[in-house]
């Protein structure tokens, strides 16, 4: 990072792996700066980003934004990375008159654009998901499985992350290779600290932070707040992810839980913590059902 007067120049990570963009995000949440900084997010020679680095990235700049009132500029990235930036609209996102609240089309068929997680668009984004991806791929294809899965992981966020900031999710097809993939990621308190919590109000001995969240996953699971799935939202989307024989990846703090269709599950603990979680979702689109035109629910 270079900081000149009011001017900062942030590089991106070059490295694919998550834990790399979870370390860039605990730096950033950790940078202390003048109000109405101007940050330039530099790019550098990426030609490709994960659905996982954009939604890291969208909360880092959404903090940013929050703390400090921030302008931003993005820059750098290779000629397909800045086409695919232009056509889900990213680099608009925190410009003055920017609903970030709002579904946002995108002129990708592939991707969804970036959506700021807001609680009264959470059934209609996972509808718009639906229909989006129905319209362009998946005329015979029952796409429940894709916006039940993204709800619950919504759920997850106002029931549990405590977030000062609202999280993102994006949602994107990989055709040549039949994965419809999400991720989800909030700065919040984290799984495991409020699965912990709730295990001390009961005078239940805490767990390290990889065996939170897998009991996290336990279906009935509840911290019992004024949760909006009842307990089941986590272990739903497990489930569907081995359903669609697909993988399920939770970062959150310093534990980690992989579980991918027909293979065991990896669950540990890094080597660091991420200041909140990152859920990423995949599944394997031939695993869907037919669609059934008689449950077609019509729009006047």
């Amino acid at each position: 990072m270079k900081i000149q007067n009011d001017r900062i120049n942030i590089k991106l990570p070059e490295s694919n792996h998550e834990l790399e963009w979870m370390r860039f995000a605990n730096a950033i949440s950790d940078l202390e700066l003048a109000t109405k900084s101007t940050i330039s997010f530099d790019f550098g020679s990426s030609s490709f980003l994960k659905p996982s680095h954009f939604v890291v990235l969208a909360c880092c700049v959404e903090l940013l934004a929050h703390k400090f009132k921030c302008d931003f500029k993005f820059i750098g990235g290779e000629g397909g990375l800045n086409n695919h930036l232009a056509n889900t609209k990213f680099k608009r996102y925190w410009t003055e008159g920017f609903d970030r609240d709002n579904f946002t089309l995108s002129h990708n068929s592939t991707t969804l654009c970036l959506w700021h997680v807001s609680k009264s668009m959470i059934d209609q984004y996972g509808q718009q998901a639906q229909k989006y991806f129905r319209n362009h791929y998946f005329s015979d294809k029952d796409l429940q499985p894709l916006s039940q899965s993204l709800v619950e992981a919504f759920n997850n966020i106002f029931d549990h992350s405590n977030s000062e900031i609202q999280g993102y999710v994006i949602t994107q097809y990989f055709p040549n290779i039949y994965k419809l993939t999400f991720a989800v990621c909030d700065f919040g308190d984290g799984i495991p600290n409020t699965i912990n919590l709730f295990l001390e109000r009961n005078s239940k001995e805490k767990l390290p932070d990889n065996l939170a969240i897998e009991k996290s996953l336990e279906r009935g699971m509840t911290i019992q707040s004024t949760p909006s799935n009842a307990g089941f939202g986590l272990a739903n989307i497990l489930d569907i992810s081995q359903n669609c024989k697909g993988k399920l990846t939770i970062f959150s703090r310093q534990g980690y839980f992989i579980k991918e269709h027909n293979k065991i599950k990896l669950s540990g603990i890094l080597s660091y913590p991420f200041k909140g979680t990152l859920i990423i979702v995949e599944l394997d689109t031939n695993s869907f059902d037919d669609y059934d035109t008689e449950n077609d629910i019509y729009e006047f």
